[in-house]
This record gives C-alpha cells, sequence and structure tokens, in this order.
C-alpha cells in the first residue's frame, strides 16, 4: 500500500499566526516521520508577507526545520511582487512561482491539498 502525498498551503498570516506554526510544523514533522510519500509546501497571499516580516522565533525556527528536512517552500510570484516581498522570499529560500499552476500541477501527481 503507498502512502499518501501532503501539499501543505499556507495562506494564513499575521491574522492567524498560529497557524502558519502549525501548518510548517505539520510540513517538517509528516516529511521526517514518513507519514507520507513526500510533502510540498506552498505559501499563498497573506502568508507569503507574514513569514517574509516575521521575528517569531518559533515560526522562524519551524521554517529551518522545513528546509533542513529537505522541503522547498514555493510561494506565488505575484503576491510576492505585489506585496514587495518578493527579493525577502527568495533570500529565505523560497522559489517564486505561478501558484495555480503549481498547486494544479502537484494535485495531477496525486498530491492532497491541506490548508492553514
Amino acid at each position: 500500500m503507498s502512502k499518501a502525498k501532503a501539499l501543505v498551503i499556507i495562506m494564513s498570516g499575521s491574522d492567524n499566526p498560529v497557524k502558519v506554526k502549525i501548518g510548517l510544523n505539520f510540513a517538517w514533522r509528516t516529511k521526517n516521520g514518513g507519514a507520507f510519500e513526500d510533502v510540498k509546501l506552498v505559501f499563498f497571499g497573506p502568508g507569503e508577507d507574514f513569514i517574509a516580516k516575521t521575528d517569531d522565533k518559533e515560526i522562524l525556527e519551524a521554517y529551518e526545520q522545513v528546509l533542513a528536512n529537505n522541503i522547498i517552500p514555493q510561494a506565488c510570484v505575484a503576491i510576492a511582487e505585489g506585496y514587495g516581498v518578493a527579493p525577502i522570499l527568495t533570500g529565505k529560500k523560497m522559489e517564486l512561482v505561478h501558484v495555480g499552476q503549481a498547486i494544479a500541477g502537484f494535485m495531477a501527481d496525486g498530491y492532497q491539498p491541506l490548508t492553514f
């Protein structure tokens, strides 16, 4: 029996940082623990602005764990440019992509979306 593949989408921002923290921890812990065959992580909308600007130590540590567990986060290039945070996100080792197309591709490849 094959394992499911998870697509973690973080849309929450400064209005609900707990959801951002939960999404990040969920992503790296399930990848590290082997719960899923694979885990992808996408920031979208307010989540992009929040992760670019936050100084919350626990969230930043969880983000570092994402990277340490070989998850390459992605974010919407148009929104990142709109918020003016594109250079910050690329500096955080995030890929800027056309998120609608990326999500459609992940889902076509069998990834199940989980939103935070």
